[in-house]
This record gives structure tokens, C-alpha cells and sequence, in this order.
């Protein structure tokens, strides 16, 4: 399994536990925390985007060299 299912399934387990609650708070709570497995993911998935450009980067041999200054 990997890390990107992992986070699907814990986001849809904080969605199944959401809808049985009783309690507004406690619904909201579940809720938050599904929103939180998604925007791990989101973000898991966008790290591994950059990745994949920046591996291609130097694959292709842009011979550009990192930035000193700031911006």
C-alpha cells in the first residue's frame, strides 16, 4: 500500500466516522480531519510533481545552475 492510498483510507474512514456521529462538533471534527488526510495527500502529490521536474531538469542537462541571489 502506499502512503497516497494509506491517506485515502484514513480520509475515508474520518468520513464514515463523521456520519455517524450525533453531535454537530463532533461531525465538524471528523470532517476537519478527512480534510486534513486530503490536503496531506494533495501535498504528497505536488512534492512528488516537483520531484519528477527536477529530475527531468538535470536529466535533460540544462546546465542551469541554482540561484544565489534572493528575490
Amino acid at each position: 500500500m502506499t502512503k497516497s492510498d494509506e491517506y485515502r483510507e484514513k480520509a475515508e474512514y474520518c468520513r464514515q466516522m463523521a456520519a455517524k456521529m450525533i453531535s454537530p462538533i463532533d461531525r465538524e471534527s471528523w470532517l476537519k480531519l478527512a480534510a486534513d488526510w486530503l490536503l496531506m495527500l494533495r501535498l504528497r502529490s505536488q512534492a512528488q510533481g516537483e520531484d519528477a521536474f527536477d529530475g527531468q531538469a538535470e536529466a535533460q542537462g540544462t546546465q542551469q545552475k541554482p540561484s544565489d541571489s534572493s528575490h
